[in-house]
């Protein structure tokens, strides 16, 4: 079978026809989520003058944009998705820039001052930390959980970039989820964001 590189997912023989459209819409909802979500968090900061994201799951997140915008991707909608994500992470980056050295000025007035090249340098490490992830997966094929069959990846199977998109994301999320609960415990308040954003 020879498939090209813009073709979707072919599941193994096993598995339902719905499953990797259902996957597909799935995904589609998730994105446009998020999209809302980058949005909602800019404004929520620009009203509250505070910032919405921890500073290293920004920069984890931004990173893994990044890294896969200019890497990973190989459908144009793809990299579409992925450059319109690091467009709405340019509200999220502002407004920590501008809001963070008021939220640390009492916890840590040296990370308030220095927040923007703190975040800049944690970002390329997460550049180079998702890179090195990311070439490592797809080093080979087959690499990550269960049968690889149908999974393309410029042309050639057994490349699964939905589980590699999972773990590199997961971790990143994990991070962000986590620090948004301590920033909220530090802070004591919810500057920047809300429980209908979350």
């Amino acid at each position: 079978m020879v498939v090209r590189a813009s073709e979707p997912d072919v599941a193994p023989p096993h598995v339902p026809d719905w499953v990797v459209p259902l996957s597909t819409v799935a995904l589609g909802v998730g994105v446009l989520f998020w999209d809302v979500t980058y949005i909602l968090m800019t404004i929520r900061s620009l009203r509250t003058k505070s910032y919405s994201m921890p500073l290293l799951g920004l920069a984890l997140n931004v990173s893994w944009e990044i890294v896969y915008a200019l890497y990973v991707c190989e459908a144009p909608m793809e990299t579409a998705g992925f450059t319109l994500w690091l467009v709405l992470d340019i509200g999220l980056v502002y407004t920590t820039v501008r809001f963070a050295p008021y939220e640390w000025e009492w916890t840590s007035g040296w990370v308030g001052r220095h927040v923007a090249p703190l975040l800049a340098a944690m970002t390329a490490v997460g550049c180079v930390g998702h890179f090195a992830f990311v070439t490592w997966w797809l080093g080979r094929p087959g690499i990550g959980h269960g049968d690889k069959t149908g999974k393309w990846y410029f042309g050639q199977d057994q490349y699964d970039t939905t589980e590699l998109a999972y773990w590199s994301a997961g971790v990143a999320q994990m991070v962000d989820s986590v620090g948004a609960l301590a920033m909220l415990l530090v802070r004591g308040h919810s500057g920047g964001t809300s429980y209908a954003i979350w």
